[in-house]
């Protein structure tokens, strides 16, 4: 089986990489726009084809002579404008699906967002839940959906949608380290109102294991929609609690009115985009967020496709804590 791994050397495609790389039952594919990143899968024995989803004339022909893709490639900036969004991660995956169908590709498994969803009422959501993205980012996630939902209904195109909730572990740059060093630097010991409200992070690993599962499972995953979480999920008070306690560092033990967080989260924010910094957290829209639940159900994914997450938070960010001061990031 031929199975072309698009973003290859982004944060979770790498680590499906790692759980593929080693079954001589498939060959991988890696799709990459930045050759020097793509060097270290090259000197492997891995096939590269470059393209850039900011230029989807590079698309095509990408999935010729492949069996199945697993489309991870895309740009993942919460705060960013649509405008910035739509290119990449809506109208390169249309092209991408379109050039897969009329190479025969037999399986396209698409990495959608439990942002696409956005906030939920009564947690946990699951597939069925409306979906009312508040982000961007979601929205062009969502966008997505719609466009390869179309495709299989007009013409079967074979594809699936994977929702993971938000990703952490080893090799993110972005959410994990954002919180981390939020965290190290004292600026969420007080928090917006109660903190009681959900929030659902899940470790790599278990993200990596939900698309090979849906790789494996094609034909129980064909046409369908699947969340790929862990099991457990918590306010925010409790997540930053439990990373603040890995860490050594001030635990968020008081409260802040709103719009007194705002204001300094307004000020952080200001202070960061001077400096050209994009820390996850530091956003006014995250703050406003946090009256409400982000969580969701894996029970579709484990009935379907026998999928079992593995890793706890505590467990999850003990590891992810681990790696970056082994590489000397924290």
């Amino acid at each position: 089986m031929r199975v072309l791994i698009t973003g290859i050397t982004g944060f979770v495609a790498s680590h499906v990489f790692d759980i593929l790389r080693n079954d001589e039952s498939i060959e991988i594919i890696g799709m990459a726009r930045n050759k020097e990143k793509a060097k270290k899968f090259e000197q492997q024995g891995v096939e590269i084809r470059y393209a850039d989803l900011n230029k989807p004339e590079t698309l095509k022909n990408i999935t010729q002579d492949i069996d199945v893709v697993i489309h991870l490639a895309a740009k993942m900036k919460f705060h960013t404008h649509l405008k910035e969004l739509y290119t990449p991660n809506v109208k390169a995956t249309q092209i991408l699906a379109e050039d897969a169908e009329r190479n025969g590709v037999k399986h396209f498994i698409a990495t959608s967002s439990t942002e696409a969803i956005g906030p939920v009422e009564n947690p946990p959501a699951d597939e069925t839940y409306p979906c009312n993205p508040v982000f961007d980012y979601g929205k062009t996630k969502l966008m997505l959906e719609q466009a390869l939902k179309r495709m299989y209904e007009e013409t079967g195109f074979p594809m699936t949608i994977i929702r993971p909730t938000g990703i952490y572990g080893p090799r993110d740059q972005y959410i994990s380290i954002s919180i981390i060093d939020t965290i190290l630097k004292g600026r969420l010991t007080r928090l917006p109102g109660k903190g009681d409200k959900y929030i659902h992070f899940t470790f790599v690993k278990d993200i990596a294991h939900g698309f090979v599962k849906a790789l494996r499972n094609p034909r129980k995953a064909i046409g369908e929609t699947f969340i790929i979480s862990s099991d457990d999920y918590y306010t925010y008070r409790e997540a930053f609690t439990i990373i603040a306690n890995l860490l050594n560092a001030p635990a968020p033990t008081k409260s802040a009115p709103m719009f007194l967080a705002k204001m300094y989260i307004g000020y952080l924010e200001w202070r960061n985009n001077r400096k050209g910094i994009d820390n996850f957290v530091i956003h006014k829209k995250v703050v406003e967020e946090m009256r409400n639940h982000r969580a969701y159900s894996n029970a579709k994914a484990k009935k379907y496709l026998n999928y079992q997450p593995k890793y706890t938070l505590p467990e999850g960010m003990k590891e992810t804590i681990a790696w970056y001061r082994e590489n000397k990031i924290i």
